[in-house]
């Protein structure tokens, strides 16, 4: 913000947009930043706009654009009124295409590079983007189509003259020297790269500049590493013990399927008070992305308010998937988190102990449980180099597909079971993503999946680069495809935003007028509506299509 306000009084910049992976990181950091700028801007005649650039929660001023925003025929567009110069200050809420044009605006990654591929109102986003600072935050080792697309949208940004601040915590060395291609055309060697200074901010150029403080407080972690990845009622072993520590349990799982299965262990379990369980608008529930958008508005509060830093001190049990893992500011005593990439465990890894508190006696120092197979990955490698079996159902060669990583991360905390954070971040980070790295796995069957990840690599990143905006082809020569669509496909997690037939109540006490439908959930002929079948006040049966749902505490369904 402070570099923002140094090129926007300089003339260098007419406005900032923050990028984020998440709608709920967006939502998140959004009120930080409307602070600052009322810090900034203490007259409210004076103050820029702030906009929370997410479609189905936009916010103008902290105020829902519902309550804000005139219907178009109450409107008097040429009256020189007061309520007509609101509503030019809020022109750019108004519809998803004009989000950029805000002199602040917080929203999603996808907003940005909506601006650089071939889609309707392209030029119009990216016309509002040149002048401004593009920050992009949860920079990490995302895949070669989301890499370059973001290539592609700084390369077009910093021709124009504008200005780019990429922030991560776990990007590798590789990644990042792809991003400083013009500079630097070779990424440095692994011991290079884990010796390199950390935290660091480096220049456009490819300089390092150190920016760690000698007084800066340093986390000293120990891992555990269970074989008992595919027996979820096992870590009642670490579970039960800590909560009647008063310790604070968080679970973080790959899978939503994972998340549900652990959660009705628990929740059934005679040794687990049910105030000790996480607890929604007085209902117990897990946490993961499977809820209509006003139910985890209320979801992401609660966790904030029972895990974050004000929050009080007892037992208490949460378990979730990858949705916990950045953006919400919340503390655990223990953490418990199935196998993923270090890259990923660093971004878990702040969630222990993030807060001065007092801790539960036992619980004193940082403690993550890291669930793995009872056989090495390569047991899970056919000889095409394709990852099959039981791992797939725990997101290993699934939701995470690169074996390589994940191996290396396990065989890394097997190394090193007590590791300092930041101190050991780079050493974390390049052992399960850079070649060198990588290549150590080196029998037939590493290289077989290590050629089939790249492969699909290889293809992602060819499939980006033919969506890709033109902007030096005149406009009469040149015709969009509709291929944007793709680009909040992989964004938004491949859901389906599908209206409901008539208003309901969740089991949480919001009216739902829409629900969200994985891609993998949604049936193969798809209506315009949802029906609704049953609706009590603990579930809503749904139909759609040919399929049929049940939403509950649980979160969304699909009834067999």
């Amino acid at each position: 913000m402070d570099w923002f306000c140094k090129l926007f009084a300089a003339g260098k910049v007419d406005s900032l947009y923050f990028a984020l992976p998440t709608r709920v990181a967006a939502r998140e950091l959004y009120h930080r930043v409307r602070s600052v700028v009322q810090r900034w801007f203490p007259s409210s005649q004076d103050r820029p706009v702030v906009l929370l650039a997410v479609p189905g929660y936009t916010q103008v001023d902290d105020i829902d654009t519902r309550q804000v925003l005139a219907d178009s025929d109450m409107s008097n567009l040429w009256q020189e009124d007061e309520d007509v110069v609101l509503q030019d200050r809020r022109w750019a809420a108004e519809r998803p295409k004009r989000f950029l044009a805000a002199t602040v605006a917080v929203g999603t990654i996808d907003q940005a590079l909506l601006s650089i591929v071939q889609t309707a109102h392209a030029h119009l986003r990216s016309a509002c983007l040149n002048r401004s600072l593009l920050v992009v935050d949860e920079v990490h080792a995302s895949d070669q189509y989301m890499a370059r697309l973001l290539g592609a949208l700084l390369d077009h940004h910093l021709e124009v003259g504008g200005y780019a601040l990429l922030l991560s915590a776990t990007l590798g060395s590789t990644e990042r020297a792809s991003f400083l291609r013009r500079t630097q055309t070779q990424p440095p060697s692994f011991e290079e790269a884990v010796s390199a200074p950390y935290p660091a901010l480096s220049l456009a150029n490819g300089q390092w500049i150190s920016t760690q403080s000698p007084s800066e407080s340093h986390k000293t972690v120990s891992f555990w590493i269970k074989p008992s990845i595919f027996q979820l009622p096992s870590i009642l072993d670490e579970i039960l013990p800590a909560l009647h520590a008063g310790a604070r349990v968080l679970v973080v799982l790959n899978t939503v399927n994972r998340v549900t299965e652990l959660f009705r262990v628990v929740a059934d379990h005679p040794d687990i008070p049910h105030e000790w369980l996480f607890s929604c608008m007085g209902r117990r529930c897990p946490h993961h992305g499977r809820y209509a958008p006003q139910d985890r508005d209320v979801l992401d509060k609660a966790v904030s308010a029972q895990f974050g830093k004000d929050s009080s001190s007892g037992p208490r049990l949460l378990v979730g998937s990858q949705t916990l893992e950045q953006s919400l500011d919340i503390d655990a005593d223990l953490l418990i988190t199935d196998l993923v990439p270090s890259d990923v465990l660093l971004q878990r890894i702040g969630r222990l102990h993030r807060h001065n508190r007092i801790r539960p006696k036992g619980y004193e120092q940082p403690c993550c449980v890291v669930l793995v197979p009872e056989f090495s990955l390569e047991q899970a490698i056919s000889v095409t180099g394709e990852a099959t079996g039981p791992v797939l159902k725990a997101g290993l060669g699934s939701v995470y597909p690169d074996l390589r990583m994940l191996e290396r991360t396990w065989q890394v905390l097997e190394q090193h079971p007590v590791v300092q954070i930041p101190r050991d971040n780079r050493m974390l980070v390049e052992s399960a993503t850079h070649p060198e790295s990588l290549a150590r796995l080196d029998s037939e069957l590493w290289q077989a999946h290590g050629q089939r990840v790249s492969g699909k690599e290889l293809a992602k990143a060819i499939a980006a680069s033919t969506i890709t905006g033109t902007f030096d082809q005149y406009f009469g020569l040149f015709e969009y495809r509709e291929d944007g669509i793709s680009v909040t496909t992989r964004l938004g997690s491949d859901q389906y935003q599908v209206p409901l037939e008539r208003p309901v109540t969740s089991p949480f006490g919001m009216t739902l007028t829409e629900m969200l439908v994985p891609g993998f959930m949604a049936p193969s002929e798809k209506g315009d509506i949802m029906r609704v079948e049953v609706e009590t006040e603990r579930e809503i049966i749904l139909g759609w299509g040919e399929k049929r749902y049940r939403y509950s505490v649980i979160g969304l369904e699909e009834i067999r």
